[in-house]
């Protein structure tokens, strides 16, 4: 599981009153919330996401100008998607915040394998991969039929003879009466 943490550091062309309207859009948050992400110290913005989840978010809160890094929950080891650094690993590492233009790219060209921030959720399976999960649960045990047995296709399903017929109901008139009509 990942966190996203921001700590202050803003992208180049983003400057703090821009940041903080940004902020304020993205959150819903307060003014006084909104301070929070400019105390100096780091604010962990989400936790307990997957990767996936965390680079989308770094990536929306890259286009609101905030320079934004997915740390492993358990170690606190920035995550690097390749063990050669990359130009996010490498902005965490320097003081000098790196633009924008070069944390992501983004290209008009169709062939690209980056998908593009606003695209919907959906993500490619490896080739190979299997695209349900396996149910490692038991089937249920078969139903015991061996006391059910076929008629042959004639007359009735039930015999007649076969059905129970209901006693008749007496119905208690004790409580009523006889009154002579005399108007």
């Amino acid at each position: 599981m990942y966190e996203i943490i921001f700590t202050g550091r803003l992208t180049p062309e983003t400057s703090k009153d821009t940041a903080k309207e940004n902020i304020a859009k993205l959150f819903k948050a307060s003014a006084a919330q909104i301070e929070a992400f400019f105390s100096g110290r780091p604010v962990i913005i989400k936790n307990q996401l997957d990767i996936t989840t965390a680079q989308k978010y770094e990536r929306t809160l890259l286009k609101a100008g905030l320079i934004c890094q997915i740390v492993d929950s358990n170690t606190k080891e920035p995550w690097q998607a390749e063990p050669a650094p990359s130009p996010v690993a490498a902005s965490s590492e320097t003081s000098t915040p790196t633009p924008a233009s070069s944390i992501t790219e983004q290209t008009d060209d169709p062939s690209s394998s980056q998908p593009a921030a606003d695209d919907h959720d959906w993500t490619l399976a490896p080739v190979g991969a299997d695209l349900v999960q396996a149910d490692n649960t038991p089937p249920p045990p078969a139903p015991d039929v061996s006391d059910i047995t076929l008629k042959p296709m004639e007359g009735y399903l039930v015999n007649p003879e076969e059905i129970p017929k209901p006693k008749p109901v007496t119905p208690d008139t004790s409580n009523l009466s006889l009154s002579s009509d005399e108007t």
